[in-house]
């Protein structure tokens, strides 16, 4: 039998016995059950009235406006939108209505929707509102002059999204949410399914079953396979969860989904492959030191605060991507997964640093694995108390 075919025999069996465990049962059941409530408890508990304050300047805004209500209280909606239209003289006037906040935003010339500042409410729904109005009006158009530009209208924003800040409102937007979804992504995977392969190491070696395995395995070939059919199975449980979001969100309409860069998101899942690998690596040479469940979390507790580390410095890069902090941070392994993809996605990481940073990483999970796999050797079969690292790595076989 090959490597591989043992890697792949080993990876079956994680995927087997780990979908059918209570934990993780239990974490797709939290899983969906947050999703669930991210969608419809808004939609359960929201006021019974919405209501904006639009200031208008020039013609043809009136159109959007009617639509945009129409689409709002469209029928099935418990929530009653309603729009007041301020007229002002001059673009001068509304824009600083805008700034000072007596108006939720601008109309101008139904083309045009200004806003105080980047993000916000008067920059998320009453803009997602009015783009649907305005769409609406020039299909109207379309169909009424026999045209077949439907496609392009129904994929495009029609209104020109202006900041008074000067911030691009639907790119911030955009690349904020893959800063924040990465991160929460990444740390979520490296804790739980981490935890996956710390428990699933420690059980065997108390119920001895590693004992069997390692007469047919090598260490790392166990090692290796635990690795990825855990990894293999968090990612179908992710992208599975994503699936269904983008579902709900479609269904129900809460947020409007902005089309995201291509490039962003691979680096995302680039990041998050090498991310978890070395993460992995640690939470599998660390499970192998422990012969109890209740022995782990000493263990481990050093890894968990590394990670819990890098997402508050990710945090810190997302305010700041170009800080000394993130800069720094970006050639640290334990660290990079985290603050990498952050600082991408804000377009704010030279290219040099992005190669070098992937480089680094690459090379730290080759020595990590040759290294963890000589603690896990070490300590596999060694039973009753916790053993020390350098005890595991000194007393391993070559």
């Amino acid at each position: 039998m090959t490597s591989w075919q043992a890697i792949r025999l080993v990876m079956g069996r994680e995927i087997r016995e780990r979908s059918r465990s209570g934990a993780f049962i239990a974490s797709v059941a939290i899983t969906l059950l947050l999703v669930a409530a991210v969608l419809f408890l808004p939609l359960i508990f929201a006021d019974d009235d919405v209501h904006y304050e639009l200031g208008v300047v020039g013609e043809g805004n009136q159109a959007v406006i009617d639509s945009a209500v129409a689409l709002a209280n469209s029928p099935g909606r418990n929530v009653r939108t309603s729009i007041d239209v301020i007229p002002f003289s001059s673009r001068d006037a509304a824009e600083r209505a805008a700034d000072t906040e007596e108006v939720d935003g601008v109309l101008m010339d139904g083309r045009e929707f200004v806003v105080r500042g980047a993000g916000g409410e008067a920059g998320g729904e009453l803009e997602s509102l009015l783009q649907r109005g305005a769409r609406s009006v020039q299909i109207e158009s379309l169909v009424a002059s026999g045209a077949g530009q439907v496609v392009e209208i129904l994929t495009s924003a029609p209104l020109d999204v202006r900041s008074l800040s000067g911030a691009d409102t639907d790119e911030n937007s955009e690349r904020s949410i893959i800063a924040f979804g990465g991160l929460m992504l990444l740390y979520m995977a490296v804790l739980l399914y981490g935890s996956l392969i710390l428990t699933g190491v420690t059980e065997e070696k108390t119920n001895r079953v590693v004992e069997v395995l390692l007469a047919a395995f090598q260490p790392w070939q166990l090692l290796a396979g635990k690795i990825l059919g855990i990894g293999l199975l968090g990612l179908c449980q992710f992208v599975g969860t994503v699936v269904l979001a983008m579902v709900g969100i479609e269904l129900t309409g809460v947020v409007d989904l902005p089309a995201f860069p291509v490039d962003s998101l691979l680096v995302l899942l680039l990041w998050f492959v090498l991310g978890y690998s070395l993460f992995a690596v640690m939470f599998g040479a660390a499970g192998a030191l422990v012969s109890r469940a209740e022995d782990a979390q000493s263990v481990v507790a050093p890894i968990s605060l590394v990670a819990v580390a890098g997402f508050f410095i990710a945090i810190q890069a997302v305010n700041n991507p170009t800080s000394t902090l993130s800069v720094v941070t970006t050639f640290i392994p334990p660290t990079a997964p985290f603050v990498v993809p952050v600082r991408f996605a804000f377009q704010a990481v030279p290219l040099w640093q992005m190669a070098v940073s992937v480089a680094i990483m690459v090379l730290t999970i080759v020595v990590m694995t040759r290294l963890a796999g000589r603690v896990y050797l070490g300590g596999l079969l060694r039973f009753g108390s916790k053993v020390g690292i350098r005890e595991a790595f000194r007393t391993a076989e070559l």
